[in-house]
């Protein structure tokens, strides 16, 4: 009887767990609508960046080091040759986790002096 529930678990109502390829992750990724970031335009805003991207994966429950690559196909011009370049000097076949991504990230293109300054602007609004 045990042996009958264990080899076949969907007759007993379990499913078995779904997995992905890279490119419905892509997809599914795309279809939440991620932010893009240029990292040359004035009005953009990279720690929203990183905020929206990071909430879109975290429904999707995807893995540290899945995050940065599919966060990686939102970066275009300046930001893509950044990426491409940091990616570079870790060399070929490292693994780049979402922590490491986002440091990274947040000091090329929001510097430790402008979060600062944010941060004592907003502490300033009255």
């Amino acid at each position: 009887m045990l042996a009958q529930v264990v080899a076949n678990p969907v007759q007993q109502g379990a499913q078995a767990p779904r997995t992905t390829t890279h490119g419905e992750r892509v997809r599914d990724f795309m279809r939440m609508n991620p932010p893009v970031f240029h990292g040359s335009k004035v009005d953009e805003d990279p720690q929203e960046f990183i905020d929206e991207v990071c909430k879109i994966l975290t429904i999707m429950d995807v893995g540290a080091c899945e995050k940065v690559e599919l966060a990686a196909y939102q970066l275009k011009g300046v930001a893509q040759i950044w990426f491409d370049q940091w990616k570079g000097e870790k060399g070929n076949g490292c693994v780049v986790l979402w922590e490491d991504f986002k440091l990274a990230f947040l000091n090329r293109f929001f510097p430790l002096e402008f979060r600062e300054a944010k941060l004592v602007e907003f502490m300033n609004l009255k």
